[in-house]
């Protein structure tokens, strides 16, 4: 739930359509109150980023524009102590990569190929609870 005890607000940066819309569908149906934002490029995701008042941000590592990384290291300032839960869904599946993202303040990282929607929400709630109730609200 969102610092303000109303809804939870998830931006989902996925640049595959089909993706985005099967887990932006999944998530309002598994998470009461949910407010799913949807970027299908880096830079919309940061710039909606910028602008809102977001929970989690799950993100692809492969978009159209630019690395999933750039958006992680963009919203991670601190691995040690992010501001905002960053969940990874890729259909990349290179463990140096897992770990990389893990490394950089990722509170998780799924593969596309074995992840659910119903397996998908319980990892954003789980990274929510983990970060805590230091989400900024912008601007």
């Amino acid at each position: 739930m969102s610092s303000t005890g109303l809804h939870t607000t998830i931006l989902l940066i996925d640049g595959h359509d089909r993706d985005r819309t099967y887990y932006a569908d999944r998530l309002k149906f598994l998470i009461a109150d949910c407010i799913v934002l949807e970027a299908k490029t880096g830079q919309k995701g940061l710039d909606l980023y910028k602008t809102r008042p977001l929970d989690c941000i799950v993100t692809e590592l492969d978009l159209p524009d630019m690395s999933g990384f750039e958006v992680l290291l963009t919203v991670i300032h601190r691995a040690s102590y992010p501001e905002i839960a960053v969940v990874i869904l890729t259909h990349m599946t290179n463990p140096y990569l897992v770990e990389m993202a893990k490394t950089n303040g990722a509170q998780a990282v799924l593969a596309k190929r074995s992840t659910a929607g119903d397996l998908l929400a319980p990892a954003i709630l789980n990274a929510i609870a983990v970060v805590g109730p230091t989400r900024k609200d912008r601007p």
